[in-house]
């Protein structure tokens, strides 16, 4: 029986793998050798799940931490609106990663007050056109690209502790995230200790960012 309700596929892109979704569903994988190839191998992934009608189903982006930069933005005086502090931030990334200087970069907001120092992320642009020219060219309609720590961090963003350190575990790395006095303080990616030790590794990082004894530690996923 033809089916007429829409699709919704998601595509996860990890450091060497993707996995495809479809409703939640695992419905396909496959491995990236080289990153230049990695155009090519999303739509290897999806094009043999894209029906006739591709216009009525959306598709949708996740990207492992391994392929984002994360970092503060301190508020600055003057600035007016949500895109002049957006304009910053763009600029700011270009200055901690001078080796992105000769690509472009796409900044956005993870979590942002008005007067307060915000969390963001940045990714290659290249990247970020890549998935856009495969939902066009698939005739798909591109939903968003999500971040794997803005996705994790999420049921916390309506009411986020004062003080707090938050720690995304990956498979080589991690990305610690601290919050001081009702505002982001400081992020850091630190390769994993070899010794697996999870719990030990956040006690040492809250340490050495000058985080209270008391203040609360968040795993965001699983460790």
């Amino acid at each position: 029986m033809l089916s007429l309700r829409p699709r919704k596929f998601l595509c996860e892109i990890y450091e060497h793998h993707l996995a495809l979704r479809c409703a939640g569903n695992h419905i396909g994988e496959c491995e990236i050798t080289d990153d230049a190839m990695l155009e090519e191998a999303i739509d290897g992934l999806i094009a043999p799940h894209v029906g006739r009608m591709p216009w009525r189903d959306t598709l949708a982006f996740w990207l492992e931490s391994s392929r984002v930069h994360h970092f503060t933005v301190p508020w600055q005086e003057g600035i007016t609106n949500p895109e002049d502090f957006r304009g910053y931030a763009a600029s700011l990334a270009i200055k901690q990663w001078p080796g992105e200087q000769e690509r472009s970069l796409k900044t956005d907001f993870i979590s942002v007050n008005y007067a307060s120092t915000a969390l963001a992320a940045t990714i290659d642009d290249r990247l970020w056109q890549i998935l856009l020219r495969i939902g066009q060219q698939r005739k798909l309609r591109v939903e968003g690209i999500a971040i794997e720590f803005q996705v994790q961090l999420h049921p916390w963003l309506r009411q986020l502790p004062q003080e707090a350190l938050f720690c995304l575990r990956g498979a080589h790395s991690s990305i610690y995230a601290a919050r001081q006095q009702g505002e982001w303080h400081q992020v850091w990616r630190l390769n994993n200790d070899s010794d697996g030790d999870a719990q030990r590794q956040l006690a040492l990082v809250a340490r050495l960012m000058g985080l209270d004894n008391n203040a609360p530690r968040h795993f965001l996923n699983a460790c």
